[in-house]
Order: C-alpha cells, then sequence, then structure tokens
C-alpha cells in the first residue's frame, strides 16, 4: 500500500494539506495550555474583581487573535508556494507552445520538475522535435523527387520521383493517422 500518490501535484498538495493541519494542531495545544493553565483559569476564578476578570478576557481575546492571524499567514504562505511551483511551469509552458504555434519549432520548455507539468513540457519538447524531424524529411524527399524530376529525360528517372513522392505521401499519410487517433 501507497502512502504518497504517485502524482507529484497531489504530492504538494498532501504536503501544504499536512502543514496547515500541523498549525492548526498546534494552536489548538498551545490554546489548549493557556486555557488551563493557572494564570488564567485561576486568576478569573478565584477574583471577583470585575477589572481583574476584564483583564483576562482581554488577554485571551488578544492571544486567539495572534493565533488567528498566525494560522491566516501560515495558509496564506502555503497558497502562494503552490500557486507559484505551478504559475512559473505553466508560464514556461505558455510561452513555449505560442512560439512553436507561431512557427518556431526550435522553442523547448525548460524541466525542472518530475510532475506532471515537467511530463507536459517533455511532451512539447518531444512534439516540437517530431516537427522539426518530419519538416527535415519533407524537405529532403522533396529535393530527391526535383533532382529525379529534372533528369526526366529518362524513364527510370520519372520512376524514382513517383517513389519518393509515393514515399512521402506515405510517411505524411501514417503521420496524419497518427495525429488524427
Amino acid at each position: 500500500m501507497k502512502l504518497l500518490p504517485e502524482s507529484g501535484l497531489k504530492r504538494q498538495v498532501l504536503f501544504y494539506i499536512v502543514f496547515i493541519g500541523i498549525v492548526f494542531l498546534t494552536m489548538a495545544i498551545e490554546m489548549t495550555f493557556f486555557l488551563h493553565g493557572d494564570r488564567v483559569l485561576g486568576l478569573i476564578s478565584s477574583c471577583n474583581d470585575p477589572k481583574v476578570t476584564n483583564d483576562a478576557v482581554q488577554l485571551i481575546q488578544l492571544k486567539v487573535e495572534i493565533m488567528l492571524l498566525n494560522l491566516l499567514l501560515s495558509i496564506g504562505l502555503v497558497m502562494l508556494l503552490f500557486t507559484k511551483r505551478i504559475m512559473i511551469p505553466l508560464s514556461n509552458i505558455i510561452k513555449a507552445t505560442r512560439s512553436i504555434s507561431d512557427g518556431d519549432l526550435s522553442a523547448t520548455v525548460p524541466i525542472h520538475t518530475r510532475d506532471e507539468l515537467g511530463e507536459l513540457s517533455g511532451h512539447i519538447n518531444d512534439l516540437a522535435a517530431n516537427y522539426q524531424e518530419l519538416i527535415l524529411l519533407c524537405r529532403s524527399m522533396t529535393r530527391q523527387a526535383r533532382d529525379a524530376l529534372q533528369d526526366a529525360g529518362q524513364e527510370c528517372q520519372t520512376d524514382r520521383a513517383i517513389t519518393v513522392l509515393d514515399e512521402m505521401d506515405n510517411i505524411l499519410g501514417e503521420f496524419g493517422r497518427n495525429f488524427y487517433r
């Protein structure tokens, strides 16, 4: 039985949830010790003076406000880290895919993580490399066909050009079948 999810992003979310839980638990323990200590409960129960009781209540309120502020800051920090951890790779992916869609097949996405975003970056890089390879192959086969047609004075050269064009058509057809799956 696996304790941690395989997904990198799910592991990060789990980490942040555990972190927030620890902050909550720490605050609960602190509040329990504070309220059950002789200083507060003993002071409130042994004193009938309203001023002292009011001071103890204000002290409790201040402690609760500080702990809530601590909790809000912790949650804010966790959310900031989580958002930053996702948004930086996403912005790199968006930048690279914009360049690729504009025709710059040399654009790559830097891979900094091993999670889903890192895997997506790797697939985008592979996709751009496959397009580059396909374009180079088509250009090479076009040159071969052109060369064969220029020497078309002989029957076998025309047959060779047709063979090259048929091969190119098959390769592009296979690419199309893979593309539309």
